[in-house]
């Protein structure tokens, strides 16, 4: 790791520095020395630079957007201010659920993987909910389930290995509802979000239906009784969401799988 006097620089030149003219990304100081592993990890992956193409490729801002890495709010976007917030501790706690289930001794995948993927994921994510905001894009429904949809299709047509990036994202939905109680309080039963359990297999649903032979393991924790329809299901409902999000993205042309 950098000495902290080194580090602190990056973040000074990073914070003024732009990324592209569509995003700009900010740094904010780290406070705690594991803000600031977080902060190196983050800046030296590649998650950002992905993220900035997929946006400069396929959904373009009329108005620049800002990312701002540290603080405490977060993950979000805040539509008056055009900005999605990160916080460091975000990394770290997903790293930590990798860690604790043991995703390289399972899946073959480290945690440090795992949490960039799943932090890949919510920046599409978040950028979902700037995008319809910027583009006044029409939401029928729940916005968080659709722009749950934008992440996980922009990953699978557009980003190389970006299934796995998905798969990764969806587990740590899986994590988050295996640390939860066995009940809900009433208050999420009227949450904008679906509940962790559905998101996981709503993101591996469309991850199968984009190649059922590939993934055609992946659905096995599904009853038997309800499997087959639910595997058809998904490939209708890849295909449907894929092309309702083409309509609104820039250049449409799919990745060749």
């Amino acid at each position: 790791m950098k000495s902290h006097s080194a580090f602190a620089s990056l973040l000074l030149f990073a914070a003024t520095a732009s990324a592209s003219e569509n995003i700009k990304i900010e740094y904010r100081p780290a406070e705690t020395a594991d803000d600031r592993f977080a902060a190196q990890v983050i800046e030296s992956s590649e998650v950002n630079d992905i993220f900035v193409q997929l946006s400069d490729d396929y959904f373009p801002f009329d108005n620049p957007l800002t990312l701002t890495y540290g603080g405490e709010d977060g993950p979000l976007y805040d539509p008056e201010t055009h900005t999605i917030h990160i916080p460091y501790t975000f990394y770290l706690e997903s790293f930590n659920y990798f860690t604790n289930n043991k995703y390289q001794e399972r899946y073959g995948k480290s945690p440090k993987t795992g949490a960039l993927d799943t932090l890949l994921h919510t920046l599409l994510h978040e950028a979902g909910h700037a995008y319809i905001a910027d583009q006044n894009i029409p939401v029928l429904g729940k916005e968080e389930d659709a722009v749950d949809n934008f992440a996980t299709i922009l990953l699978i047509d557009y980003v190389d290995d970006g299934a796995d990036v998905a798969i990764s994202a969806a587990d740590m939905f899986a994590f988050e509802s295996d640390d939860r109680p066995d009940y809900y309080d009433f208050g999420e039963y009227i949450d904008e979000h679906s509940f962790d359990l559905q998101r996981y297999f709503s993101t591996l649903c469309l991850v199968y239906g984009s190649d059922p032979e590939q993934y055609k393991a992946l659905l096995d924790e599904v009853e038997k009784d309800y499997l087959r329809d639910r595997k058809e299901f998904c490939q209708f409902n890849y295909g449907n969401i894929r092309d309702n999000w083409l309509h609104y993205l820039q250049d449409n042309e799919l990745k060749e799988k």
